[in-house]
């Protein structure tokens, strides 16, 4: 996602660009050449490091992930500098990084979401499995649990504090995800991406996905993508959606407020520059009108 960014961001004349690299990691050397890189001195603390960076930047676009706060945290950092972030603002990130509360709303605003819970820690099963339990703001397949019975069910509840902890029926069907433009309670749709998930052990390993590769007929995506930014005005800029389709019909599993994998076969898939696109919003804050484009899957894999 980063080299992607940079390489979309590098187009653009009139910026120029300062990124961060951990100093335990080599500078890579097939990335954009422009780019100054910023490492943090040995033992440095994260935070305060990355305060010093931001302040001497006038935007700054975070790649980081929801768990724990971390990309709360830094949205937070940036506009408190009084510096323009480019992603969705804190509030609007800390909504979304939960799925409970994000499928509280989703369902509030007549949405089909995924059905889910907050984890009690309760004796008793569930009445029914299979189902699957994760980190309230886990990201990825990352700390996800299938629960196919009872006695899964005593080991998982025996071994794991109840809290931050979310469960979800588990539902069969194709794994898409969107990924959009938002501001002020709008959203364009920018490509349609089938995701490569398959079942591992007792979870779920994201293997890679297709962008660009399922149509919107009938406008059914950007007609659902509309309602979710209806109901989601604190979100900005690049999101992603990711999304349960089966023979009942959509249904949302959770939103996105940060660049998403899909992010780096975007250019490819859609023929133009996606960060130009949330720059361009930046400035008008106007989204784009987008021609529609033919379908055209790239693969992205790892």
């Amino acid at each position: 996602m980063l080299f992607a960014l940079l390489r979309d961001l590098a187009e653009i004349p009139e910026l120029a660009l300062k990124a961060t690299r951990d100093s335990r990691l080599d500078l890579p050397t097939l990335s954009v050449p422009t780019v100054d890189w910023i490492t943090p001195p040995p033992n440095a603390t994260n935070m305060p490091w990355l305060e010093s960076a931001i302040e001497n930047a006038d935007a700054v676009w975070p790649i980081a992930p929801e768990t724990g706060s971390v990309l709360e945290s830094i949205c937070n950092l940036v506009t408190r500098k009084g510096k323009v972030l480019l992603n969705t603002p804190a509030e609007g990130v800390r909504l979304a990084a939960s799925k409970f509360l994000t499928a509280t709303r989703l369902e509030g605003s007549g949405i089909p979401a995924v059905p889910t819970e907050r984890w009690q820690g309760q004796y008793a099963a569930p009445a029914s499995f299979p189902f699957v339990i994760k980190l309230d703001d886990g990201v990825g397949c990352e700390d996800t649990r299938i629960i196919s019975e009872v006695q899964q069910w005593k080991e998982f509840r025996g071994h794991s504090p109840a809290s931050h902890w979310i469960m979800q029926p588990l539902l069969e069907g194709d794994s898409l995800s969107l990924c959009a433009l938002f501001s002020s309670g709008e959203a364009v749709l920018l490509s349609v991406n089938r995701q490569h998930i398959q079942r591992q052990n007792d979870g779920f390993k994201l293997r890679g996905c297709a962008v660009n590769a399922i149509a919107d007929e009938g406008g059914i995506f950007s007609g659902l993508l509309k309602k979710v930014a209806t109901a989601f005005p604190e979100l900005w800029g690049y999101v992603g959606v990711d999304l349960i389709r089966n023979h009942q019909g959509l249904h949302v599993l959770e939103i996105n407020p940060r660049l998403t994998s899909s992010y780096t076969g975007l250019r490819s898939a859609m023929g133009l520059n996606p960060a130009r696109l949330v720059i361009d919003l930046m400035h008008t804050r106007q989204l784009p009108v987008l021609a529609k484009r033919p379908i055209n899957p790239v693969e992205v894999t790892w």
